[in-house]
Protein backbone atom coordinates (compact mmCIF):
# COMPACT_ATOMS: atom_id res chain seq x y z
CA UNK A 1 0.00 0.00 0.00
CA UNK A 2 1.29 2.93 -0.83
CA UNK A 3 2.23 5.45 2.13
CA UNK A 4 0.32 8.68 1.44
CA UNK A 5 -2.44 5.88 2.07
CA UNK A 6 -1.66 5.86 5.81
CA UNK A 7 -4.43 7.87 7.45
CA UNK A 8 -3.57 8.62 11.44
CA UNK A 9 -6.35 7.85 13.69
CA UNK A 10 -5.73 9.34 17.56
CA UNK A 11 -7.69 8.86 20.44
CA UNK A 12 -7.90 11.59 24.07
CA UNK A 13 -5.62 8.69 25.68
CA UNK A 14 -2.44 8.47 23.50
CA UNK A 15 0.58 10.31 23.47
CA UNK A 16 0.99 13.58 21.81
CA UNK A 17 3.69 12.82 19.31
CA UNK A 18 6.14 16.06 17.94
CA UNK A 19 6.23 15.56 14.66
CA UNK A 20 1.96 15.28 13.92
CA UNK A 21 2.19 18.70 12.65
CA UNK A 22 4.92 18.57 10.21
CA UNK A 23 3.20 15.36 8.75
CA UNK A 24 0.07 17.04 7.88
CA UNK A 25 1.60 20.16 6.41
CA UNK A 26 3.64 17.84 4.22
CA UNK A 27 1.30 15.15 3.86
CA UNK A 28 3.61 12.71 5.28
CA UNK A 29 0.29 12.42 6.98
CA UNK A 30 -2.58 12.91 4.39
CA UNK A 31 -5.63 12.88 7.23
CA UNK A 32 -5.50 12.84 11.12
CA UNK A 33 -8.02 11.95 12.30
CA UNK A 34 -9.08 12.57 16.10
CA UNK A 35 -11.76 10.33 17.19
CA UNK A 36 -13.45 9.59 20.48
CA UNK A 37 -12.65 13.28 21.63
CA UNK A 38 -16.40 14.50 21.01
CA UNK A 39 -19.14 12.58 22.36
CA UNK A 40 -22.75 11.70 20.16
CA UNK A 41 -24.63 13.52 22.84
CA UNK A 42 -22.37 16.83 22.37
CA UNK A 43 -22.99 16.58 18.12
CA UNK A 44 -26.73 15.66 18.48
CA UNK A 45 -27.45 18.83 20.72
CA UNK A 46 -25.43 20.72 18.18
CA UNK A 47 -27.21 19.41 15.33
CA UNK A 48 -30.69 19.93 17.01
CA UNK A 49 -29.86 23.19 17.96
CA UNK A 50 -29.12 23.94 14.14
CA UNK A 51 -32.43 23.87 13.37
CA UNK A 52 -33.19 27.57 15.07
CA UNK A 53 -30.63 28.93 11.69
CA UNK A 54 -32.38 27.86 9.07
CA UNK A 55 -33.48 31.43 7.86
CA UNK A 56 -29.39 31.85 8.11
CA UNK A 57 -28.21 29.16 5.62
CA UNK A 58 -27.25 30.23 2.54
CA UNK A 59 -27.10 28.10 -0.62
CA UNK A 60 -24.74 29.44 -3.47
CA UNK A 61 -25.02 27.85 -6.88
CA UNK A 62 -22.49 26.81 -9.31
CA UNK A 63 -22.88 25.65 -12.96
CA UNK A 64 -21.55 22.15 -11.87
CA UNK A 65 -22.81 22.25 -7.99
CA UNK A 66 -24.42 24.52 -4.85
CA UNK A 67 -22.80 25.32 -1.30
CA UNK A 68 -24.90 25.22 1.22
CA UNK A 69 -23.67 26.67 4.38
CA UNK A 70 -24.18 28.53 7.73
CA UNK A 71 -22.09 31.25 8.22
CA UNK A 72 -19.85 33.08 5.40
CA UNK A 73 -16.75 31.63 4.08
CA UNK A 74 -13.98 34.26 3.04
CA UNK A 75 -13.62 32.35 -0.54
CA UNK A 76 -16.33 33.87 -1.69
CA UNK A 77 -15.56 37.24 -0.83
CA UNK A 78 -11.96 37.83 -1.74
CA UNK A 79 -13.09 40.76 -4.20
CA UNK A 80 -14.89 42.37 -1.73
CA UNK A 81 -14.18 41.29 1.86
CA UNK A 82 -16.04 43.91 3.50
CA UNK A 83 -19.13 42.29 2.71
CA UNK A 84 -17.58 38.89 4.43
CA UNK A 85 -17.14 40.63 8.08
CA UNK A 86 -20.60 42.36 7.56
CA UNK A 87 -22.79 38.45 6.96
CA UNK A 88 -20.47 37.22 9.88
CA UNK A 89 -21.37 40.04 12.09
CA UNK A 90 -24.68 39.86 11.62
CA UNK A 91 -24.68 36.08 11.84
CA UNK A 92 -22.77 35.77 15.20
CA UNK A 93 -25.37 37.03 17.53
CA UNK A 94 -27.97 34.05 15.94
CA UNK A 95 -25.71 31.20 16.52
CA UNK A 96 -26.78 28.64 19.21
CA UNK A 97 -24.56 28.40 22.00
CA UNK A 98 -23.30 24.84 21.52
CA UNK A 99 -22.47 25.40 18.36
CA UNK A 100 -20.15 28.67 19.85
CA UNK A 101 -19.29 26.51 22.99
CA UNK A 102 -18.34 23.39 20.77
CA UNK A 103 -15.96 25.48 18.57
CA UNK A 104 -13.91 26.63 20.90
CA UNK A 105 -13.47 23.19 22.69
CA UNK A 106 -12.07 22.12 18.92
CA UNK A 107 -9.83 25.04 18.95
CA UNK A 108 -8.40 23.90 22.15
CA UNK A 109 -8.22 20.11 21.28
CA UNK A 110 -6.50 21.17 17.72
CA UNK A 111 -3.74 23.48 19.68
CA UNK A 112 -3.22 20.76 22.40
CA UNK A 113 -2.84 18.13 19.75
CA UNK A 114 -0.57 19.76 17.36
CA UNK A 115 1.33 21.38 20.30
CA UNK A 116 0.81 24.63 19.35
CA UNK A 117 1.10 27.68 21.78
CA UNK A 118 -1.33 29.46 20.23
CA UNK A 119 -4.87 28.98 17.59
CA UNK A 120 -6.63 32.89 17.71
CA UNK A 121 -9.43 33.80 15.28
CA UNK A 122 -8.09 36.03 12.64
CA UNK A 123 -8.27 39.67 13.18
CA UNK A 124 -8.14 42.02 10.57
CA UNK A 125 -7.35 45.57 12.01
CA UNK A 126 -9.73 47.78 10.68
CA UNK A 127 -12.86 45.27 9.83
CA UNK A 128 -12.68 43.41 13.09
CA UNK A 129 -12.78 39.36 13.96
CA UNK A 130 -13.08 36.72 11.00
CA UNK A 131 -15.81 34.02 11.23
CA UNK A 132 -14.32 31.65 13.08
CA UNK A 133 -16.20 28.58 12.04
CA UNK A 134 -18.66 27.39 9.19
CA UNK A 135 -21.41 24.44 9.20
CA UNK A 136 -22.03 22.66 5.60
CA UNK A 137 -24.69 20.40 4.73
CA UNK A 138 -24.32 17.70 1.91
CA UNK A 139 -28.16 16.79 1.22
CA UNK A 140 -28.79 13.53 -0.50
CA UNK A 141 -27.16 13.62 -3.93
CA UNK A 142 -24.73 16.49 -3.18
CA UNK A 143 -21.23 16.02 -4.20
CA UNK A 144 -18.32 18.74 -3.69
CA UNK A 145 -16.12 18.66 -6.42
CA UNK A 146 -12.27 18.46 -6.99
CA UNK A 147 -10.71 21.44 -5.67
CA UNK A 148 -8.16 23.13 -3.32
CA UNK A 149 -8.33 25.92 -1.19
CA UNK A 150 -5.62 28.16 -0.84
CA UNK A 151 -6.21 31.18 0.70
CA UNK A 152 -2.44 33.26 -0.10
CA UNK A 153 -3.38 32.71 -3.64
CA UNK A 154 -7.26 33.27 -3.61
CA UNK A 155 -6.76 36.77 -1.59
CA UNK A 156 -3.19 37.84 -3.44
CA UNK A 157 -3.47 42.06 -3.33
CA UNK A 158 -6.08 41.99 -1.03
CA UNK A 159 -3.65 42.75 1.96
CA UNK A 160 -5.89 40.42 4.62
CA UNK A 161 -4.03 39.47 7.46
CA UNK A 162 -4.55 35.08 6.61
CA UNK A 163 -2.58 36.19 3.36
CA UNK A 164 0.93 36.48 5.33
CA UNK A 165 0.61 32.45 6.79
CA UNK A 166 2.91 29.93 5.89
CA UNK A 167 0.96 27.07 5.75
CA UNK A 168 -3.06 26.46 5.27
CA UNK A 169 -4.33 23.70 6.96
CA UNK A 170 -8.12 22.27 7.38
CA UNK A 171 -10.23 21.34 10.28
CA UNK A 172 -13.35 19.77 10.06
CA UNK A 173 -15.98 18.34 12.44
CA UNK A 174 -18.78 15.51 12.05
CA UNK A 175 -22.00 16.75 13.43
CA UNK A 176 -23.60 13.89 11.22
CA UNK A 177 -22.87 10.90 9.08
CA UNK A 178 -24.51 10.43 5.67
CA UNK A 179 -26.17 6.61 5.10
CA UNK A 180 -23.72 6.42 1.94
CA UNK A 181 -21.01 7.83 0.46
CA UNK A 182 -20.04 11.43 1.01
CA UNK A 183 -15.86 10.31 1.57
CA UNK A 184 -13.07 12.66 1.64
CA UNK A 185 -10.72 11.53 -0.95
CA UNK A 186 -7.56 13.38 -0.65
CA UNK A 187 -5.01 13.44 -4.03
CA UNK A 188 -1.04 13.62 -3.70
CA UNK A 189 -0.60 16.87 -5.31
CA UNK A 190 -0.43 20.31 -4.47
CA UNK A 191 -2.26 23.30 -6.33
CA UNK A 192 0.66 24.80 -9.11
CA UNK A 193 0.42 27.51 -11.43
CA UNK A 194 -0.05 25.11 -14.60
CA UNK A 195 -3.15 23.66 -13.03
CA UNK A 196 -5.50 26.39 -13.87
CA UNK A 197 -5.71 25.02 -17.62
CA UNK A 198 -7.68 22.58 -15.96
CA UNK A 199 -10.24 24.78 -14.50
CA UNK A 200 -13.48 26.01 -16.03
CA UNK A 201 -14.10 29.73 -15.10
CA UNK A 202 -17.17 29.82 -13.14
CA UNK A 203 -17.51 26.57 -12.45
CA UNK A 204 -16.11 24.69 -8.67
CA UNK A 205 -13.19 23.42 -8.88
CA UNK A 206 -11.10 21.30 -11.54
CA UNK A 207 -11.21 19.13 -13.68
CA UNK A 208 -10.49 15.29 -13.19
CA UNK A 209 -6.88 15.27 -15.08
CA UNK A 210 -4.68 17.65 -13.03
CA UNK A 211 -5.20 14.41 -10.59
CA UNK A 212 -4.78 11.95 -13.43
CA UNK A 213 -2.50 9.28 -11.96
CA UNK A 214 -1.94 10.51 -8.22
CA UNK A 215 -2.42 8.91 -4.95
CA UNK A 216 -5.22 9.18 -3.23
CA UNK A 217 -6.27 8.69 0.53
CA UNK A 218 -9.92 8.46 1.04
CA UNK A 219 -11.76 8.54 4.50
CA UNK A 220 -15.50 8.34 5.34
CA UNK A 221 -15.84 10.24 8.60
CA UNK A 222 -17.88 9.03 11.71
CA UNK A 223 -20.40 10.80 13.87
CA UNK A 224 -17.74 13.05 15.91
CA UNK A 225 -14.85 12.84 14.76
CA UNK A 226 -12.72 15.64 13.97
CA UNK A 227 -10.00 15.48 10.85
CA UNK A 228 -7.21 17.68 9.94
CA UNK A 229 -5.53 17.97 6.66
CA UNK A 230 -3.50 20.42 4.08
CA UNK A 231 -6.42 22.07 1.89
CA UNK A 232 -3.62 22.83 -0.74
CA UNK A 233 -3.63 19.41 -1.83
CA UNK A 234 -6.67 18.90 -4.10
CA UNK A 235 -9.44 16.91 -2.67
CA UNK A 236 -13.19 16.34 -2.95
CA UNK A 237 -16.81 14.50 -1.22
CA UNK A 238 -17.88 11.92 -3.09
CA UNK A 239 -22.00 11.82 -3.58
CA UNK A 240 -23.79 11.51 -0.66
CA UNK A 241 -26.76 9.21 -0.02
CA UNK A 242 -29.64 9.62 2.86
CA UNK A 243 -29.26 11.64 5.87
CA UNK A 244 -27.87 14.98 5.03
CA UNK A 245 -23.78 15.21 5.75
CA UNK A 246 -23.33 17.94 8.78
CA UNK A 247 -19.95 19.57 9.03
CA UNK A 248 -18.53 22.47 10.85
CA UNK A 249 -14.99 23.14 10.15
CA UNK A 250 -12.15 26.59 10.18
CA UNK A 251 -9.15 27.04 7.89
CA UNK A 252 -5.91 27.78 9.86
CA UNK A 253 -3.01 29.14 8.89
CA UNK A 254 0.72 29.01 10.90
CA UNK A 255 2.01 32.32 10.98
CA UNK A 256 6.16 31.44 12.16
CA UNK A 257 8.49 29.86 11.13
CA UNK A 258 8.83 27.66 14.03
CA UNK A 259 4.93 26.23 13.25
CA UNK A 260 4.03 27.56 17.19
CA UNK A 261 1.02 29.83 16.42
CA UNK A 262 -1.83 29.97 14.34
CA UNK A 263 -4.67 32.33 13.24
CA UNK A 264 -7.98 30.63 12.06
CA UNK A 265 -11.06 31.54 9.75
CA UNK A 266 -13.98 29.84 7.61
Amino acid sequence: MAIFNQIRVINPSMFVESTWLDDIVTARIPILVLRGFLTAEVSDAVVADLTQCRKQVRVSHYPNGALTTLGPYLAKYTSAPENYFTEMRDIQPLLPDTLLTLREQVYWWVQKVLKLESLQTAQEPELGPYSAAIVRFHADGVANPLHNDHIVRDAAGSGLAVTQILHQLSCVVCLQECDDGGELRVYNKKWQADDEQFKTPGELGYQDGVVHQCETCEFSPRRGDIYLFNPTYYHEIDRVSGDTRITMGFFFGLTDKKMKHAIAWS
